[in-house]
């Protein structure tokens, strides 16, 4: 772990940077939100923009880094992400921001891009599954960082805008000036949606259901912490929680999900992030450690749900079909993400801040029944031929999912046959979404 962490030092610390910038805006754009007087629908609408940025980000940024090249695309996105937290201090206007925000979010999309491509560059099949962990354990450290630092002070002051500003644009240095030749950037193809549906039903709803559900908490967490009367340190220890509660709970979880039916495991994790949310309608300001404790077990829970789904849809797939399908994943993910804010948005506009976690709840719920009916459709993959558990991070993009070991099986296939621990094993499906034995 030390030499992949040598070796790639430089992706590691920018990316460290790139995400305490976004971690501080995270908390401190929905706090300034509400001290400017905006409305939770005119929050939802200018939060949800960096989630739509984010998604159109995914999908052209990669036709810009094939005609312009890996450092100057990361360059000028820098740019736009520092820029972009800047102009919050400038005009406070919620289309100014709400546009600020879509080119944050593309922007970031985009920073994500290149380094993931730099990192499957530098991967091996020996240290693909070691460079995934870091990826994981920095998205998610330098985002609970970013969050902490976002309570230092009132939210209101313009420091933290600098502090997150000046975090962007240290980032790009150590990449530019000592990262080697760009890597050969090549798409990841994807598959249709309904040949995505046809593999996986569960792992589908389960990626659009779980984006909306981060939205939610990622983009209006902060403006409901606010309205319950949360100060400025309050609401980032509020976000923080839930960050820190995915990264604790998420290997036990995932190491469960390896041991008896993967679908048993999903079911338990929606239904108890449906109870933790609705246990957190009735713990406000007045329980604020409770409410700390609750995030944290609902955050545990709720955000394991991306890599379980994408675990689940890899247990009908070989090897060579993962990386479509999971790109695929994720794309729906990240529509689900446009709608999130919006719509919890709205519902509190209309039936108050109890709607926040009320909606969350219902979602979770909705989604449990949904995998109980799945359960009488399809008969379990034997639990000796699902595929192990792989922790993805949810800040990634489709590029990332390259880096899942299992993956790392197609990229000689004469050694397949010889190497590959389950190619004697005949519940490995031999077309899209089909359990039946092989030939």
């Amino acid at each position: 772990m030390f030499s992949v962490m040598l070796s790639s030092w430089t992706l590691f610390f920018g990316l460290a940077l790139i995400m305490i910038g976004n971690g501080i805006q995270i908390v401190l754009l929905g706090v300034r939100s509400s001290e400017a007087g905006f409305s939770n629908l005119t929050s939802g609408l200018v939060m949800g923009g960096y989630f739509l940025g984010l998604f159109l980000g995914s999908l052209f940024v990669p036709r810009f880094l094939a005609l312009v090249g890996h450092i100057r695309v990361f360059g000028a996105l820098a740019a736009i992400a520092s820029a972009a937290v800047l102009m919050h201090i400038i005009v406070i206007d919620p289309i100014i921001w709400g546009t600020t925000r879509i080119l944050s979010g593309l922007a970031y999309a985009g920073m994500y891009i290149v380094v993931e491509s730099w990192l499957n560059d530098q991967a091996t099949n020996k240290t693909r599954g070691q460079i995934l962990s870091m990826y994981l354990i920095i998205t998610m450290g330098g985002m609970g960082i970013g969050q902490l630092i976002a309570g230092l002070d009132d939210g209101v002051s313009a420091t933290l805008f600098l502090i997150a500003s000046v975090a962007v644009s240290i980032a790009v240095v150590p990449i530019l000036i000592s990262v080697g030749k760009a890597p050969d950037f090549t798409l990841n193809e994807s598959i249709s949606l309904r040949r995505l549906f046809s593999i996986s039903p569960l792992a589908f709803v389960g990626m659009g259901m779980q984006g909306i559900i981060a939205a939610m908490m990622f983009g209006m967490g902060s403006v409901y912490g606010t309205n319950i009367g949360l100060s400025s340190g309050q609401v980032a220890l509020f976000m923080v929680s839930i960050t820190i509660g995915s990264v604790v709970v998420q290997y036990p979880v995932g190491r469960l999900s390896d041991i008896i039916d993967r679908r048993l495991v999903i079911l338990f994790v929606t239904f108890l992030s449906g109870i933790f949310a609705g246990m957190a309608v009735f713990a406000g300001a007045d329980n604020i450690w409770l409410l700390y404790l609750i995030m944290g077990l609902f955050g545990g829970m709720s955000l394991t749900l991306y890599s379980l789904c994408i675990a689940h849809a890899n247990d009908y797939l070989s090897p060579a079909q993962m990386v479509g399908t999971a790109s695929a994943l994720i794309m729906v993910n990240g529509a689900g993400s446009v709608i999130g804010s919006p719509l919890v948005a709205l519902i509190m506009e209309v039936v108050g801040n109890i709607g926040y976690y009320g909606t969350i709840a219902l979602i979770h719920f909705a989604f449990g029944l949904f995998v109980l009916l799945r359960m009488t459709a399809r008969e379990s993959v034997p639990n000796e031929a699902q595929g192990p558990f792989v922790a993805v991070p949810e800040a990634g993009t489709a590029v990332g999912v390259a880096l899942n070991p299992e993956t790392a099986w197609v990229e000689d296939v004469a050694e397949i046959a010889e190497d590959d621990p389950l190619a004697d094993n005949p519940y490995i499906p031999d077309n899209y979404g089909l359990l039946a034995p092989k030939e």
